[in-house]
């Protein structure tokens, strides 16, 4: 492809049909290449899309010299192989959240990717939301002061939110709803508090539907559930400050629960509901701003403007790597039942 428009391979066609019709409303972007095991599944995203270039292996899609950027969409397991395949082929790369399984698979995709001198990025969605880029805009500009604690909270209830197989056997995914849903509330918060270094973590973690068959889990895959359903810890940071996190894929609550705020000596935002909190005559005044000519990217367009432009990403390997650090140590921490450190 040419200087001016990239052409995109998407591995994965789970939530990689939504990677596959968002890079289609980036003018640079062109979406030339597919691959899925699911032939059936491949050949009718090709008509659909317009794609004549199917794959049902990714090591054969990255040396398609039609493709520029791969775009990963599979299971937690596959992220750093196919990830370091497609730098080694000499692609850019885009690597669903979470980055890998482990904070060791993670580091390996960094090593990748700076052997090859290729642009990659984790696709962390909420760092691209309006509201979120406007209240990190106001954290650069100092508005909320000492930014000294920060709380999300992602629940499902009972019988909506546990997802298929893959995602309950650690061996594939690493983890349960923490490493699941977990991983974009506690990094939306952590960006939003400056991206702190984690020193210590406090996790507890349960599992109380999915091995009885119940949640939306079936009776029969029972026994294969070896992860959380319901897990949170606290994180602390190098100079004090703190992030609560909650996260289930089913609990006995009356409606789904998403939120994430950051309190600060000056100030303080959330991002569901969106509004800001500011101190006005000794006492906090929320406001919701207009933000309707607050101009931020997709994530996928600021993915292409990167490979264009030879830009840095707002969405590095490297904060994805300490996001899996401390994912890590609030597992370590449930099963040892203590404080540990998150280690760097």
């Amino acid at each position: 492809m040419g200087q001016d428009r990239i052409g995109i391979g998407i591995v994965g066609l789970g939530v990689g049909q939504w990677h596959l019709e968002e890079f289609q409303k980036v003018p640079e972007a062109e979406v030339v290449a597919l691959c899925d095991l699911d032939e059936s599944k491949l050949m009718d995203a090709g008509r659909k899309y317009g794609v004549s270039r199917l794959y049902t292996d990714y090591r054969e899609l990255v040396e398609d010299p039609r493709v520029d950027a791969v775009s990963i969409c599979l299971p937690n397991y596959l992220h750093a192989p196919a990830a370091i395949a497609a730098l080694e082929a000499g692609k850019h790369v885009l690597v669903e959240k979470p980055l890998a399984r482990t904070p060791e698979e993670a580091r390996e995709i960094v090593a990748a990717r700076d052997r090859s001198g290729k642009k990659a990025m984790v696709a962390m969605k909420f760092r691209f939301l309006p509201e979120a880029a406007y209240i990190r805009r106001l954290w650069e500009e100092g508005k909320f002061g000492e930014v000294y604690y920060g709380f999300n909270s992602y629940i499902r209830p009972v019988g909506k939110g546990i997802p298929r197989a893959w995602f309950y056997r650690r061996e594939l995914s690493g983890g349960g709803a923490l490493i699941d849903n977990g991983v974009h509330l506690l990094d939306i918060t952590w960006y939003l508090m400056g991206c702190p270094k984690p020193v210590e973590a406090f996790g507890a973690t349960y599992a109380e539907f999915g091995p009885k068959g119940k949640g939306g889990v079936p009776p029969e895959d029972a026994g294969a559930f070896d992860v959380d359903d319901f897990a949170c810890g606290m994180v602390r940071f190098e100079g004090g400050a703190s992030v609560l996190i909650e996260n289930g894929w089913a609990a006995h609550i009356d409606r789904g629960v998403i939120a994430a705020r950051i309190f600060g000596t000056e100030g303080g935002a959330s991002v569901w509901p969106f509004y800001i909190v500011r101190e006005r005559e000794g006492e906090s005044s929320a406001e919701v701003p207009d933000i309707a000519g607050f101009s931020f990217p997709s994530q996928f367009q600021h993915f292409v403007d990167c490979v264009l432009e030879d830009r840095e990403t707002f969405s590095p390997l490297e904060d994805g790597v300490v996001v899996l650090e401390m994912l890590t140590a609030l597992y370590r921490s449930a099963e040892e039942g203590r404080s540990v450190p998150v280690c760097g």
